[in-house]
């Protein structure tokens, strides 16, 4: 294999896996699947992320909107405060939709004991 055994660190910051597989002369299947092993494909993972999430700290310190709301999606807080999520507003909906359901059941059994009298 021509994957050099300091090659970790240049794994883990390279931009494009693919030009890192052609300069050390092997597939990209072969490199993954070698990063993989060593552990090397979660470390370039979270090494970008936290690039990512540097560089919309940076955007969203000079007031863009934009990457403001991208950093409160990455850290997991994408909806306006108050507003209830998307689970919680369809399950609320079934419930109201499964108490409607019963009750047109009981007027129904209501109606044909009144027919029956």
């Amino acid at each position: 294999m021509n994957i050099p055994e300091n090659g970790k660190q240049k794994y883990i910051e390279a931009k494009s896996l693919v030009a890192l597989a052609k300069e050390w002369n092997v597939s990209l299947a072969t490199l993954e699947a070698y990063a993989n092993e060593q552990g090397w494909d979660r470390e370039h993972k979270l090494y970008w992320q936290d690039k990512a999430i540097e560089m919309l700290k940076n955007a969203a310190s000079e007031d863009n909107i934009t990457a403001v709301r991208e950093l409160l999606k990455a850290m997991g807080i994408s909806r306006p405060v108050g507003r209830p999520s998307k689970t919680e507003v369809t399950k609320q909906i079934a419930i109201e939709a499964k108490i409607e359901q019963e009750f047109s059941a009981d007027i129904a059994r209501l109606a044909s004991y009144t027919k029956q009298a």
